[in-house]
């Protein structure tokens, strides 16, 4: 049973080293220990202050970030508006030009077959008075061959002029 209970001199020498120790300890290591417990305890207050201010920035510039996308779709769509009605107008600039275009080639297409139709009969008038003394021509010959009367009245016609 000696090894369950001490001795009272045991325990009075573990009493004055142990108070010597906390003595030693609280002259020499507790303080440093102390001070490096507080350093890094405000070390990791200013770094949570840190990271607190970089979220509140981050927050900011996000803010910043979602409101000039905001304006930037508002302008897109303001570009593609402003697009599509050019691209309306263009096409129907066009639509408006090619029909003038077309009306002005059916004018020209008119005129250029009234002119061929005129030039045309203006031929067939030629043709028919060209034909037609031609067979005067032939009729007259058959019919003054056969009277040289006819012929002689003739040629004092001609001589004449």
């Amino acid at each position: 049973m000696d090894l369950v209970t001490p001795s009272i001199g045991l325990i009075v020498w573990h009493t004055i080293i142990f108070v010597i120790l906390m003595l030693f300890l609280s002259k020499f290591a507790w303080k440093p220990i102390i001070n490096f417990i507080d350093q890094r305890e405000e070390k990791i207050k200013l770094s949570i202050e840190k990271a607190d201010k970089m979220r509140e920035q981050l927050k900011h510039i996000e803010d910043k970030k979602n409101k000039i996308l905001k304006e930037i779709r508002i302008k897109r769509d303001m570009i593609l508006k402003e697009a599509i009605q050019i691209k309306e107008k263009i096409k129907s600039k066009a639509i408006e030009e090619g029909t003038i275009e077309k009306k002005k080639i059916i004018e020209e297409t008119k005129k250029n077959i009234q002119i061929e139709k005129k030039v045309a009969i203006h031929k067939l008038k030629n043709e028919i008075g060209y034909i037609s003394i031609q067979i005067a021509e032939k009729i007259l010959k058959k019919e003054l061959d056969q009277n040289d009367k006819q012929d002689k009245f003739i040629k004092e016609l001609v001589d004449q002029y």
